[in-house]
């Protein structure tokens, strides 16, 4: 159902007697020829603009056709979107999937194990017995009796002097044990006359490879990755 509305609007005016032409009912001359007005001039209505008020009603075809007609341009609309897709995605999927195919793949790079190595750290030790030692710097933890004295220089100041006792085992140097292909052991060093082991590092474990360019690389690792290795076997990752 469809609603028009439309009013009239309608002016009395008076005709002039003279030349005929239309005044307003307020006025006394007319506005074209200024004669007086008489009171003998006739009035007539004139309409000047009008609306008017129909009602019409909207049949069931009517209705269905702007239905119809709505759901089409969804359709349409959903079908330029879902072609506009496919020409975006479409060129850009062919381009990647021959970019894959042109793309040759990397063969694994080997290397080949030339040799394994092992080493610790051992510290030496030896027995010592001296009394009355001095110095000016604090003494080690193995000493005994130790006192400290403050001492007057030749420039006036003064310094702190150490005196100590030393007796038992301390430790004089570090020997660096190394080794091939085989588990290292503390025997591999025999200490001299006189002199223990205070103390061992825990040991360190590399593998020398050779790689396709015939360059030597040294990787270290855990001990079970160690003792896995074997020489002159090739391997595709190392680290």
């Amino acid at each position: 159902m469809r609603k028009i509305t439309r009013t009239h609007t309608t002016t009395q005016k008076w005709k002039c007697s003279f030349c005929g032409a239309l005044n307003n009912l307020d006025t006394t001359t007319c506005s074209k020829c200024g004669a007086s007005r008489t009171g003998d001039e006739p009035e007539t209505d004139v309409t000047t603009n009008f609306e008017e008020t129909t009602t019409t009603e909207t049949s069931m075809e009517d209705s269905n056709f702007v239905i119809s007609t709505q759901n089409s341009l969804k359709t349409i609309i959903g079908l330029a979107a879902a072609i506009l897709i496919v020409v975006i995605l479409v060129p850009v999927a062919l381009h990647f999937t021959s970019s894959d195919k042109n793309t040759p793949k990397q063969e694994p790079t080997f290397y080949t194990a030339v040799s394994k190595q092992w080493e610790y750290k051992v510290s030496i030790g030896e027995y010592v017995n001296e009394t009355g030692l001095k110095s000016d710097i604090e003494p080690p933890a193995e000493a005994t009796n130790v006192e400290a004295h403050q001492v007057m220089q030749s420039n006036g100041w003064y310094k702190t002097e150490y005196t100590y006792d030393l007796a038992g085992w301390r430790t004089v140097r570090t020997e660096t044990i190394k080794g091939e292909d085989e588990l290292p052991t503390l025997k591999e060093y025999t200490p001299k006359d006189g002199e223990k082991i205070m103390a061992t590092s825990a040991p360190q474990y590399s593998v020398t490879f050779t790689t396709p360019s015939g360059d030597e690389k040294t990787v270290n690792m855990s001990e079970s990755e160690w003792n896995n290795i074997i020489i002159g076997h090739e391997y595709s990752e190392i680290k």
